[in-house]
């Protein structure tokens, strides 16, 4: 892996910036430190497409994803001066304060790969999950009383909710499927536990 040490100036545009460099058709580059402040941050946080803004002073606390020829995924957390920690999907108009120092690794010809799921040949069960969602967690809790296996789906973007609710036509979580039909979320989860016929539709 070659590495490459880039410093942004005061005013750059953090994004605009990086999908600038001239990063070769067949490699990948990694982010892999930033160091910095900023006097704008631009993110938007996954399923919502409304952007967050804020104006002041902010330190990085990380800034990773990949760039390639084509496409770029960055990612962004920064800390106010009260050390409240926010972030997002990096957007345009996330501006640098001072200075910004950026270390890039860069791996040519390199494939993603996608590792098999080894559970998804016996389970019978899909959930479908939010981060952080309490009802989630406790449809995944009552799941694993009855050490039944599980495809889990953690939606993380917005097109994986976007694919779910076209077609369950829902828009809360968990969304959970037995044998590929969908039952509904955490309560249709627990009414079918409470009325004894979960463990029936899981043997």
């Amino acid at each position: 892996m070659e590495s490459s040490f880039f410093k942004l100036s005061s005013g750059a545009d953090v994004l605009n910036s990086l999908q600038e460099l001239q990063i070769n058709t067949n490699s990948t580059s990694f982010l892999l430190s930033a160091v910095g402040d900023l006097s704008k941050v631009s993110f938007r946080c996954p399923i919502n497409e409304k952007p967050i803004n804020l104006d002041k002073k902010l330190e990085i606390i990380t800034l990773t994803g990949y760039l390639t020829s084509k496409s770029s995924h960055l990612h962004i957390s920064v800390s106010d001066e009260n050390c409240n920690v926010f972030g997002g999907h990096l957007l345009f108009g996330t501006t640098v304060l001072k200075s910004l120092d950026i270390l890039l690794g860069v791996i040519p010809n390199i494939k993603q790969q996608t590792i098999p799921n080894i559970n998804n040949c016996f389970a019978i069960v899909d959930i479908y999950v939010l981060p952080d969602c309490p009802w989630s967690k406790r449809a995944l809790k009552l799941l694993n009383s009855y050490h039944v296996k599980y495809n889990y789906h953690l939606i993380s973007s917005d097109n994986d909710f976007e694919k779910i609710s076209n077609r369950t036509s829902f828009n809360t979580f968990p969304q959970i499927f037995i044998k590929n039909e969908f039952i509904g979320g955490y309560s249709e989860l627990a009414e079918l536990h409470n009325n004894g016929t979960l463990r029936k539709l899981i043997s």
